[in-house]
């Protein structure tokens, strides 16, 4: 299934990175271990696009998911079947509430 992802997506991972680099005192690798856990998410989320807790008000129709060590990395994302896409809307880290 062929991804859309929000202009502002590639910011949020480009500042996921900074910020895991800035809080872990310059580990990169540690960075490049959530940039991976980010791919394989959406990976896993277009394998099974309509998997994900289903969102209400102002975002039916969207869903999300959290993935990665201790499920910090969250995607909030739209399946089009029709168009055989998958909308992605924010890509986010720090934990799922609950």
């Amino acid at each position: 299934m062929r991804q859309i992802r929000h202009p502002l997506v590639e910011q949020d991972v480009i500042a996921i990175a900074r910020h895991i680099v800035e809080t872990t005192g310059g580990n990169i690798a540690a960075a490049e271990r959530r940039l991976d856990e980010i791919d394989d998410l959406l990976r896993d989320i277009a394998a099974n696009p309509f998997s994900g807790v289903r969102l209400s008000g102002s975002l039916k129709g969207w869903l999300v998911r959290h993935g990665g060590r201790d499920y910090r990395i969250t995607v909030v994302f739209r399946p089009d079947p029709d168009a055989q896409c998958l909308h992605i809307a924010l890509v986010a880290f720090g934990g799922k509430i609950g």
